[in-house]
Formats: structure tokens, C-alpha cells, sequence
């Protein structure tokens, strides 16, 4: 029997946080790893010291780990993708921190900063992408770097409906004990041009821009990954 009762909103991820692998983020993390691979081969990174923002449920904090890289530092603002995260990194040595990335502070820089999965599409206005970007700039060392990748719109189109078409909602559902509890999320895609105008602004130097798969045209978005360097 299905329990029909509303339990009310939830907080982004609270619901999705237990299942979030099994549904999105093991397949997920295949691509994006082969996607940073790719990038880390191309532009000869060097994983030493590594902050993961929007690190989730920590699976690619704990490749990072595995690959060698330390200090690893997992920032995520959703604290139940924290509990995750932290009980999947148990024992490796990952430190994990409650921030968000807009106002991204760690105890030290690093020399490599990933930010993936379209975690910056959350951001839903240029002024917030360019602040975040500008904290990423501030938490890497000169000359590290800055991998990061977003969902893109494929048309330059702007003006008011163009902006209100961009921004896609998304109600996830959960039935079980106490009721039935939902989330919301809102992320904006960017042209290429506004996320190139953003970096610019915030004090790094974007290196390269690469298509992740094909292209939606039904949808009119691309997944594109970005390599920034602070000078």
C-alpha cells in the first residue's frame, strides 16, 4: 500500500542523497572521469593537493585519493551528500567541508580545483557564477588550476525570454514513511560566451573548452568541460 500523505518539501538532495549513486552518480562519475583523464593528459595537470567542490557523495573525492593525490578536500553545502560522502571515504585520509561554493573558503590553497557534474548551473544569475568562479580563483595556488563543467546553451539567443527558457526546474518525488516528500531543483544553462565572460572576471585564465558527448539539439544544450589557470 502506498502511503499518500505529504511529508512536505525537502531540502535539494536531503530525499535523493541515499539513492543518488544508484540513480545518477555511479554512471555519471564513468564519464566524467574519462572526461578528466582526458584533460589531465592533454594539459599535463599535476594531482598533488585537490579540493572537490560539489563533491556529492564523494566518489570522485575518493579517485583522488586513490590516484594519490593529497590533500584531498571534498566542499559540498548539501550536509546529508556530506554524510555520504564521509562514510564512503572513511578511513582514506579525504577531509570534507559544509560551504557554499559561492563563499568557498579552505584552510589553504591547492593546486587543483575540480567542480563537476553541472554543480555550477545551481548558480542562476552571471553576478553568481562570476562570484564562485572568483572564490575558485582565490582557493588555488598561482599557476594551479581550475576543472569545471557546465551544461551549455547551444544558441547565443538573450533577452528576457531567452533568460526564463534557460532555466529548467526539477521536482524530484520520494514515497515511503512519514509520507510523500519532494525537492526542487533550479539550474540556468550559460552560453559559452556568459561562462567565458564570467572566468574572465574573476580572475583566471581560461586554457581550453571541450564538448562532453554530443550535442542536445532537441534541448539545445551541450555538456561542455572547462580548464582554467590562475596566473
Amino acid at each position: 500500500m502506498t502511503d499518500t500523505s505529504a511529508a512536505g518539501p525537502a531540502a535539494p538532495y536531503e530525499t535523493l542523497a541515499p539513492v543518488y549513486d544508484a540513480l545518477l552518480g555511479d554512471r555519471a562519475f564513468a564519464r566524467l572521469r574519462r572526461a578528466f583523464e582526458r584533460i589531465e593528459c592533454r594539459y599535463g595537470l599535476v594531482l598533488r593537493s585537490v579540493a572537490d567542490v560539489g563533491c556529492g557523495t564523494g566518489t570522485f573525492v575518493a579517485y583522488l585519493r586513490a590516484r594519490g593525490a593529497h590533500p584531498v578536500w571534498g566542499v559540498d553545502r548539501s550536509p546529508h551528500m556530506l554524510a555520504e560522502a564521509l562514510a564512503k571515504n572513511r578511513g582514506n585520509g579525504a577531509r570534507f567541508l559544509l560551504q557554499d561554493l559561492r563563499e568557498l573558503r579552505l584552510p589553504h590553497q591547492v593546486a587543483l580545483l575540480t567542480c563537476q557534474f553541472d554543480t555550477l548551473n545551481y548558480l542562476l544569475a552571471p553576478s553568481e557564477l562570476r562570484t564562485a568562479l572568483a572564490a575558485f580563483a582565490r582557493a588555488v595556488e598561482p599557476g594551479g588550476h581550475v576543472v569545471f563543467d557546465m551544461v551549455t546553451r547551444t544558441g547565443e539567443g538573450g533577452g528576457r525570454r531567452a533568460d526564463r527558457e534557460c532555466v529548467r526546474r526539477v521536482r524530484v518525488l520520494r514515497r515511503g514513511p512519514p509520507g510523500t516528500s519532494y525537492e526542487t531543483h533550479v539550474q540556468r544553462a550559460y552560453t559559452p560566451a556568459e561562462i567565458g565572460a564570467a572566468v574572465a572576471g574573476s580572475g583566471l585564465r581560461l586554457r581550453g573548452a571541450h564538448r562532453v558527448g554530443e550535442a542536445r539539439p532537441e534541448a539545445g544544450t551541450a555538456r561542455v568541460i572547462f580548464l582554467a589557470r590562475r596566473p
